[in-house]
């Protein structure tokens, strides 16, 4: 895969400007051909919440329009998607569309908006991190994905870029699952490092809005910049250093340890030059506490402890039909004999990647979702003191 990025200095979200901009990116990157009449591409943006795009927290609505009018004149279709961090269905759904100015995007242009809220998962025979992912969809509806991220800093998850906006395609409230058992920074670096693998084939082409980025403390800050590469490594090295921010502090380290990138020649830049935009004073989280809490193991495994829902399968009413056991992906559910030689349902939580397939499997609606005891006593001792 070639290294080139494509850098363009843009003042504002000037349609006119951004529609340009797309076009001569994808033509110096060589990438023309790769779009044929009668395509269904997915564009994913970075849509983790519903808020206004002056916020600079998600995908602004203008280049995911510059975006479909380009791929429109070649005949084909697209369709927008993301997952926010809430419960994944149509009315969180729609408030973000409404909310980010992507439900005014689609009715200028022949966009769709995604509603579709099944979610499918995928073998990872190879993963480093995972086995498995649970992951929206509509991915099997498309030929091509289009991978549209928000430049951004972020308290929890670091320097958000191209490669880590595949996250978004984890259903709502999974991601905090994930997160919540990733036990180290490496472990999540490699997490993403596997979900873009596993979309290899489909993604296209990366493209970073960085022209409003978003600095720590949530403080937007005009950067100008509007990044597009076939390779999503390349263009995170390249904003990285625009940004100052060291390649060991991000998964650029992973990537090359699994010898997918090689962080001594990472990128050439076409379009305007990387000295354009760099900044010397832009606010970085603190990267050296950023990584010790991803490091302490044992903070991470007690919060998941204490704070993660999960299914419980009631032995005493479990009727051993076997369906939760058929339908989970990973395997995590077995089928035992009690006392009384009658069979039940058994999870191994270390197995459980919390799909949720068991819960609606379950005819007889044994199957529940539960939180720790622990944290429901903590939880009404913290209702008690706001009281």
């Amino acid at each position: 895969m070639n290294k080139l990025v494509s850098l363009e200095y843009l003042d504002d979200y000037s349609i006119e400007k951004l529609e340009q901009a797309v076009e001569q990116g994808i033509e110096r990157l060589n990438l023309t051909t790769l779009f044929k009449p009668k395509m269904k591409v997915l564009i994913k943006a970075s849509l983790s919440c519903d808020v206004s795009p002056d916020k600079a927290e998600t995908t602004h609505p203008s280049v995911v329009r510059a975006i479909v009018n380009y791929l429109s004149k070649y005949g084909i279709s697209c369709v927008v998607a993301d997952s926010p961090f809430k419960k994944y269905n149509l009315t969180n759904l729609n408030s973000v569309y409404l909310n980010t100015g992507m439900l005014e995007m689609a009715n200028l242009t022949t966009c769709e908006l995604n509603h579709n809220l099944r979610t499918c998962n995928i073998k990872l025979p190879n993963g480093v991190a995972t086995k498995h992912l649970t992951v929206l969809d509509v991915i099997n509806d498309v030929d091509a994905i289009i991978n549209v991220g928000k430049l951004k800093m972020d308290e929890n998850l670091g320097c958000l870029a191209a490669t880590s906006n595949i996250f978004g395609l984890i259903p709502g409230e999974m991601k905090t699952l994930v997160l919540n058992r990733l036990n180290s920074l490496k472990e999540y670096n490699n997490y993403i490092i596997d979900m873009f693998e596993a979309l290899r084939e489909k993604v296209v082409l990366n493209v970073l809005d960085g022209i409003v980025a978003l600095e720590a403390e949530k403080t937007p800050r005009m950067l100008n910049c509007l990044a597009m590469s076939e390779n999503n490594y390349a263009l995170d090295a390249a904003v990285f250093d625009i940004l100052n921010i060291k390649y060991e502090n991000t998964l650029l380290k992973q990537s090359q340890d699994r010898e997918l990138f090689n962080i001594d020649k990472p990128y050439k830049i076409i379009g305007d030059k990387l000295e354009k935009f760099k900044v010397e004073d832009f606010s970085l989280i603190d990267f050296d506490t950023f990584s010790q809490i991803h490091k302490n193991k044992t903070l991470q495994s007690g919060y998941f402890k204490v704070n993660q829902p999960r299914v419980v399968i009631d032995e005493k009413k479990c009727k051993g039909c076997s369906r939760c056991s058929k339908i989970c992906p990973t395997n995590a559910i077995l089928m035992k004999y009690d006392k009384k030689g009658e069979l039940y349902a058994d999870i191994d939580y270390k197995k459980c990647i919390f799909c949720n397939k068991c819960l609606t499997a379950c005819p007889y609606s044994v199957v529940t979702r539960k939180a720790p005891h622990f944290y429901k006593q903590l939880m009404k001792e913290i209702n008690k003191y706001n009281k």
